[in-house]
């Protein structure tokens, strides 16, 4: 068995009631060693339940515990109260899966995006929710003898302009020079911003079919664009080898398509 999955993990994962955050918890559990342990967070109780039921499916070894909560309205007490029942002795690994997010308002361009109270609404959850759990994280699992690594689920947008996804690429861009700032500054600690590639989720879907801008819908749906759709299965199993094999930089961003 792999290092790096062969010991006792405690995963915590965000986003985790459907999706990527679905599979990443499925495919993660594959791997896990017997008395590990997956947090899951999401805001749809049934949805985790259901991830829940698919992780135990495929291994029955491992406790998998569920908190239902929205992190656009957050506090750092939800999050202690969370890790308040861990038994952070009991794990050589302690791994932080951010992938909850959100697109933003599509039916506004850079030009319109004037509103502070929808940048503050849209930002809770796709930044701030992030350092502020991260902080709780790493208060939380100061350990000498556990590894301590976090993934940030990032994407193209994060680093190429498209229109009409102001938001999300402002949110992903964030993200990721946030995660690296940490990296600088916390070299012992073994963090990754990873891009699935273009997975065919609701999020997806979402964009392509309401964005403001014409020339996205259609690139997005174009038959060109069909042969880079990634499957959400082989998506977070590259994960899965990413982490293994270690071969990226400290606070380095990996994209599924990378070579």
């Amino acid at each position: 068995m792999n290092e790096f999955w062969s010991r006792r993990t405690c995963v915590i994962l965000t986003g985790a009631s459907r999706g990527i955050g679905q599979c990443l918890a499925v495919e993660i559990g594959k791997v896990l060693v017997p008395e590990s342990t997956i947090v899951l967070m999401a805001r749809d109780t049934n949805g985790l339940e259901k991830t829940k039921e698919m992780v135990n499916k495929e291994n029955s070894d491992i406790l998998v515990e569920y908190y239902s909560m929205d992190l656009s309205n957050f506090n750092v007490t939800m999050f202690e109260k969370m890790f308040e029942s861990i038994d952070s002795t009991k794990f050589e690994l302690f791994l932080l899966i951010h992938n909850a997010g959100s697109v933003g308002n599509l039916d506004h361009l850079a030009a319109d995006m004037n509103d502070p109270d929808e940048w503050n609404k849209y930002m809770l959850l796709n930044l701030y929710s992030v350092t502020c759990l991260t902080s709780v994280f790493l208060s939380k699992f100061n350990s000498d003898t556990a590894e301590r690594c976090i993934v940030n689920i990032t994407s193209l947008f994060g680093i190429e302009p498209f229109k009409s996804v102001g938001y999300y690429s402002v949110g992903k861009a964030s993200r990721e020079m946030y995660f690296r700032v940490l990296a600088v500054e916390n070299p012992t600690l073994n963090i990754l911003s990873y891009s699935p590639g273009p997975v065919l989720t609701e999020m997806y879907t979402n964009i392509s079919l309401n964005s403001k801008d014409e020339s996205v819908r259609e690139q997005l749906t174009s038959r060109q664009n069909q042969r880079y759709i990634v499957k959400v299965e082989d998506g977070c199993q590259k994960l899965v080898n990413i982490l293994a094999m270690r071969s990226y930089k400290n606070g380095g961003r990996v994209d599924y398509h990378d070579k």
